[in-house]
């Protein structure tokens, strides 16, 4: 049996991933949350602005980190939760209750036989993952905590289906702007409608394919989207500016710079490119002797990340990370957000196999 010797592993990791489901964190809004943690786990060993580092050291034995966000997006009417007879119900429940109710329940059995182990195992509990990155608290906390930087692999528990999901897509982030002349919208032929031509320059925007891209021996998907679009002053008025919103998930072949030079390239004429952000993506690690001892575990698929996540601030500083968590990612951010206490189950025992080494 995984872990404590008890045999409601099911119904523990339910109760624990409700009770999280049941403590509001949007963004911004962890420290409840935060402090729920503490009194699972103990005082951390570092710990600033809700952000939890649970590193204390064993010595030269390999560090794995295990980290997961503690924040949610808005509520829609879906807290408090619920359990059914298969499945924890609610905001959060996965992406990312279920990881941090994985850790937490990990952590409460790995204080009592982590000095007779062969790895060495350290936690972080984060907030604002689902705010723009410009409100990390992930790059203070790299600054400040030398000994994440020994870690020869970090596991962000992301909802993946309980697949091993490697690497990550580029988040990059623009707005093209379409300019025209603004008039009376009885008299058109005396202005210059920039609606007219946004519709006209996005068409081939809108019309692209995604790129299918292989590293690493995963296939991901490049796509350009227009997310937004904006423009219009009132009903009888031609506008004469109109925002548009792209976003181009971008595979992890490309650079920052090549990225954002293919971007530029697809601004229509006549059109300006304002940046609005990105985030890189993530360096894909499926050699590491450490993602094959994990996969092993859980015999595990190993797919890639179609998304973005924090694994890009691990491999961006050197450290192998990959994602592994019981949530769905076909229910992160819905109304009916839900995660499977059988995949619960699957990710806490293949993460308790990898750590103690019964493959």
């Amino acid at each position: 049996m995984p872990g404590r010797a008890d045999s409601d592993l099911a119904a523990r990791l339910a109760s624990r991933t409700l009770e999280l489901v049941d403590i509001a964190s949007e963004s911004r809004q962890e420290a409840e949350l935060a402090s729920y943690v503490e009194d699972a786990i103990g005082e951390p060993t570092w710990g600033e602005d809700e952000t939890l580092w649970y590193g204390a050291s064993l010595g030269d034995r390999p560090l794995v980190v295990l980290a997961g966000h503690l924040d949610t997006v808005p509520a829609q009417g879906n807290i408090p939760g619920r359990v059914t007879g298969t499945e924890v119900v609610g905001l959060g429940a996965s992406d990312m209750k279920a990881g941090v109710a994985v850790m937490i329940e990990l952590a409460q059995t790995w204080q009592d036989l982590r000095a007779t182990q062969d790895l060495d195992l350290n936690l972080l509990f984060f907030p604002r993952e689902e705010l723009p990155a410009s409100e990390s608290a992930l790059p203070h906390f790299f600054e400040s905590v030398p000994r994440v930087h020994e870690a020869e692999l970090a596991i962000l528990l992301e909802p993946t289906d309980c697949t091993i999901q490697a690497g990550c897509l580029g988040n990059l982030n623009a707005r093209f702007v379409f300019h025209g002349v603004s008039g009376h919208s009885a008299r058109p032929w005396l202005a210059e409608n920039a609606i007219e031509r946004a519709l006209e320059g996005l068409g081939a925007i809108a019309a692209l394919e995604p790129r299918p891209v292989e590293v690493g021996g995963l296939a991901f998907a490049e796509v350009v989207s227009l997310t937004r679009i904006e423009g219009g002053i009132a009903d009888n008025v031609i506008p004469d500016r109109v925002t548009a919103h792209v976003n181009f998930r971008y595979a992890p072949d490309r650079s920052p710079e090549s990225a954002e030079a293919y971007l530029r390239d697809l601004v229509p004429a006549g059109a300006d490119y304002v940046a609005a952000g990105d985030s890189p993506p993530a360096r894909v690690v499926t050699d590491s002797p450490l993602v094959q001892r994990l996969r092993a575990a859980g015999d595990l698929a190993l797919e890639p990340k179609q998304a973005w996540t924090n694994v890009a601030d691990f491999t961006a500083r050197g450290i192998d990370a990959v994602n592994f968590g019981p949530g769905a990612p076909r229910y992160a951010h819905r109304r009916d957000e839900r995660v499977e206490i059988a995949a619960l189950v699957k990710a806490y025992e293949s993460l308790w196999a990898f750590l103690v080494g019964t493959v």
